[in-house]
């Protein structure tokens, strides 16, 4: 009895976790919703990033349902809601395998040219003042970047040409004596002329990917603990469900 007691308890504290992380996700898929602040501005594919705050939205509410059938069930000793709850949790690890799956196929298919379409079209240089030209102009100094391929992206046919004509790239692309944007650019006609360690010739996509690949242990390391979690929930569950009465 002990141990059973022990398990229930167990299991209630996980469940009250996971219901406070369900929570905290439903709140912030409601304010990226809502978009109190110009949020979805910093990218130009505005039905995509609501989409993600709806996705976020569904799944908090479906995690704070979920902890509160596991605090039910271990705590009122019910069956049902302990059966319910086995049910739903192996769903979501059956979905998360087949979603990791997924992604390690398909990850690397991710191609460029979605990013530079938007860019091309959505960017106005550094003064632009609006959302997404200010991230763009953030990203590329403080990641020492130009553009999504490289400083040719700001060529004819862009925004950035028709509202700077003979500026070839903005001086977010130029090499800067600090990380921030406050930093002094080395040279602004050296840039433009585009010498050696006066411009960033990298562009961010391979930048980002290079980046990626570098920390892509932390959100493996992530899954895999939620992986985990999770099976052990199936387990208190399973076990509590053939020992209640």
């Amino acid at each position: 009895m002990g141990v059973l007691s022990c398990m229930k308890y167990l299991m209630f504290i996980f469940n009250v976790l996971v219901f406070a992380a369900g929570t905290c996700l439903a709140g912030v898929g409601v304010w990226v919703a809502v978009d109190p602040a110009g949020f979805q501005d910093i990218v130009a594919a505005k039905p995509v990033l609501s989409a993600g705050a709806y996705l976020l939205l569904a799944v908090g509410i479906a995690l704070s349902l979920l902890g509160f059938l596991g605090c039910c069930g271990a705590l009122r000793r019910s069956r049902p809601l302990l059966l319910v709850f086995f049910i739903l949790v192996s769903l979501i690890f059956v979905t998360q395998l087949v979603g990791a799956a997924l992604f390690l196929v398909h990850w690397k298919q991710i191609q460029p040219e979605v990013f530079l379409s938007e860019l091309r079209r959505n960017y106005r240089g550094d003064e632009g003042a609006e959302v997404f030209s200010t991230a763009w102009n953030t990203l590329m100094v403080t990641f020492s970047c130009c553009g999504v391929l490289g400083p040719e992206d700001f060529g004819n046919g862009s925004r950035f040409q028709e509202l700077h004509p003979g500026t070839p790239w903005p001086r977010a692309c130029c090499a800067r004596d600090g990380l921030l944007q406050a930093g002094e650019l080395l040279g602004w006609e050296q840039c433009q002329e585009r010498s050696p360690g006066y411009i960033h010739e990298q562009g961010c996509f391979s930048t980002f990917g290079r980046t990626l690949q570098k920390y892509v242990s932390v959100p493996g390391t992530c899954s895999l603990a939620v992986l985990g979690i999770e099976i052990f929930a199936m387990f208190f569950a399973f076990c509590l469900y053939y020992n209640f009465d």
